[in-house]
């Protein structure tokens, strides 16, 4: 099963969001406004600061002081719920601070065998842990890697740059702007967790 979490952020798109039966869609407090059709939400979840009224439905209504972020409770219930897959909407624009805890949210959750991705408005993000992912071929575009902690047995196979089984830490942005060469691509980690941008147009800025 999919959960579908829509967050509060600026970033919101509705690439991708095809919620079939059996999926759960959640919206995380301002989530709620940002859903067209209100009666495919399952659950609202939040304090409702960024909302600042309490939606009509299924609501779960959180206290203000609390030690977890909205978004962070949403994927609890939807972990609990069985999802097997997790895929966060206007998660990662907004708030540098929560893109962040979101962004760690995913690679916890990916350590716990939950398949994440963070969809954007120019931009995918996937959060992978022991495991792998495989990209179609794009004659051009841009690919970033990061570890959130150290990884080891990376490698990259079918972008511009290519290592075998390296190991990357938080310290040093070796993965950043890579690029699509018209192959098929596998990017992987033997022990550890990476966070993957693919972003949606090509690309070629850097700094």
């Amino acid at each position: 099963m999919t959960a579908y979490i829509v967050g509060a952020a600026d970033d919101f798109t509705p690439r991708g969001l095809n919620k079939k039966s059996g999926d759960l869609l959640i919206a995380a407090d301002g989530g709620y406004g940002k859903i067209e059709d209100k009666s495919a939400i399952d659950l609202t979840v939040g304090d409702f600061d960024s909302l600042g009224y309490v939606p009509d439905g299924n609501v779960i209504r959180l206290k203000k002081e609390k030690d977890e972020t909205d978004t962070d409770a949403a994927a609890g219930y939807a972990v609990k719920q069985g999802a097997e897959e997790i895929v966060f909407y206007a998660c990662l624009g907004g708030k540098t601070d929560h893109a962040l805890a979101n962004l760690q949210l995913g690679v916890r959750l990916a350590g716990t065998g939950v398949k994440v991705s963070f969809i954007s408005r120019d931009f995918t993000v996937y959060v992978i842990n022991d495991g792998k992912l495989s990209l179609p071929a794009r004659e051009s575009g841009r690919v970033s890697v990061f570890s959130p902690d150290v990884t080891e047995g990376v490698t990259i196979k079918g972008l511009k740059y290519n290592v075998n089984e390296v190991t990357l830490t938080n310290r040093v942005a070796l993965g950043v702007s890579n690029e699509f060469v018209g192959e098929s691509v596998e990017i992987s980690a033997k022990k550890g967790a990476l966070i993957i941008f693919v972003y949606e147009e090509a690309d070629s800025i850097r700094s």
